[in-house]
């Protein structure tokens, strides 16, 4: 039975001396964070969102065309067409080009760059990379003690890396929970202006780390979450004796304190990934093999701060039983779902690991196919991890805030991109997307068919 509900600890705030100029801020922080937490946070939420209810453009990267047989990456930008007055992009501009990185060995941190930044992670090497995708800007950070590994030779680890932003700090801080190899449960923070690995002020959670297997986290709200994937992990007597309390788990990223948040209570023990929708913490259960469904769960900011749990409640339940042929294969086979933190005009932005983008309507239980990576070049193999879509924004924020010290990594061989790749004439649909079985995909699988199995039967 799970512990009594645990709510994320309070955050502080730290005002500037009198004596010292405050700290200069920049604009999307000051809209964001703090003008939507004034009296008329209602109606200034409304304004930003209105502001950016415009055309939505996300980022992709694949291996770059031009450089067959090389290990070059390039990082790309499309406009999506969401309405009948929008026009998708007839090509699809390259944002910067990476020498010496391979597309299959690189994990984005999230759905949407943290205050223009976005965190780049090998997991072969454990190398992480913050860089601006519409300046060019970046910095590798220092290396970083290796977490064990799960699955040998795979890309599974027992780590988990994001960035956010500290707002009382104003510096954006890189936090990585994992396991070590003498099995010890950490968690290290690295400021891009403090710099330099550090542990994190909390104290982390027993057997947190277990249930980390690499997969991206959620930043949202000042607080990191992360889903402690426990079916994978744990078995049998084992996952009675080492349970988490909640399936959730929290890091506030100026007090640096864990704590811990319950998925939907009207899906306890199902499957489900972690994302984010219109500013709320979303979880996406996956009910394909049952009933041929995905529900979308939101949880709204604040949510559970007092003596009461968390109060989810349902967005939208997909159903894939009465779609058209095409579109319900292309949702049911991929490895995973998520919805791109935004929804544009009614619609919900879709992702799937098979690097294809769908539009949905809840109100219609409609989808509109609107982007393939395979419309502009070969895609890559369906990732392990998550995917490799994103949206865009473009920003200057500035990624490095001090000089380079003894000790910070290598660059990144990084150049801002000129070309554009055309969009191929041949309809994406009719390709043969690269789908292949692996141990992985099968573990996963039957992991999810026993698990809904066991909860019809409860």
């Amino acid at each position: 039975m799970a512990e009594e509900y645990q709510a994320p600890p309070p955050r502080t705030s730290k005002r500037p001396r009198h004596d010292q100029p405050a700290p200069l801020l920049p604009d999307d922080v000051i809209v964001e964070q703090i003008l939507t937490r004034v009296p008329a946070a209602a109606a200034a939420r409304r304004a930003v969102r209105a502001a950016g209810a415009q055309q939505p453009e996300i980022a992709f990267f694949a291996r770059r065309p031009a450089a067959a047989g090389s290990s070059a990456t390039g990082f790309y930008s499309c406009k999506l067409k969401v309405t009948s007055q929008q026009e998708a992009s007839a090509a699809a501009c390259e944002l910067v080009t990476v020498s010496g990185l391979r597309e299959g060995d690189l994990v984005l941190s999230g759905t949407r760059p943290c205050h223009g930044l976005t965190l780049l992670y090998l997991p072969s090497t454990s190398e992480y990379h913050v860089c601006n995708l519409s300046t060019g800007e970046h910095v590798a950070l220092p290396p970083c003690p290796w977490a064990k590994s799960e699955i040998p030779d795979g890309p599974y680890m027992l780590s988990s890396t994001g960035i956010g932003f500290d707002v009382a700090a104003g510096e954006h801080k890189v936090v990585r929970p994992y396991k070590d190899w003498t099995r010890q449960e950490r968690c290290e923070v690295y400021g891009l202006r403090s710099g330099g690995w550090r542990p994190c002020a909390g104290q982390v959670p027993p057997h947190a780390a277990k249930g980390l297997d690499g997969r991206p986290l959620v930043f949202l709200d000042g607080c990191f979450y992360w889903h402690i994937n426990t079916l994978g992990n744990f078995d049998g007597p084992e996952a009675d004796f080492f349970s988490t309390p909640e399936p959730i788990l929290s890091f506030a990223v100026d007090t640096e304190q864990f704590g811990w948040v319950p998925q939907p209570e009207e899906r306890s023990g199902y499957s489900f990934l972690l994302a984010e929708l219109d500013g709320f913490l979303c979880a996406v259960v996956d009910l394909r093999l049952t009933v041929k469904r995905y529900e979308l769960w939101t949880l709204p900011a604040g949510s559970g701060s007092g003596a009461l749990p968390p109060s989810w409640s349902l967005r939208c339940s997909i159903s894939l039983a009465g779609l058209p042929p095409l579109i319900r294969d292309r949702m049911v086979r991929p490895f995973r779902m998520i919805p791109l933190a935004s929804s544009f005009g009614g619609k919900i932005l879709l992702a799937t690991s098979w690097h294809e983008v769908f539009t949905y309507d809840p109100e219609s239980n409609s989808f509109d196919w609107v982007f393939s990576v395979q419309e502009f070049m070969d895609a890559p193999r369906e990732p392990h991890l998550l995917l490799n879509i994103a949206l865009h924004e473009e920003c200057i924020t500035s990624v490095r805030h001090r000089p380079l010290a003894d000790g910070d990594a290598g660059q990144l061989k990084m150049k801002i991109g000129k070309s554009t790749v055309a969009r191929r004439q041949t309809p994406a649909h009719q390709r043969q997307n690269d789908f292949h079985i692996t141990p992985q995909l099968v573990q996963m699988i039957l992991g999810i068919a026993t698990e809904q199995y066991n909860n019809m039967h409860d």
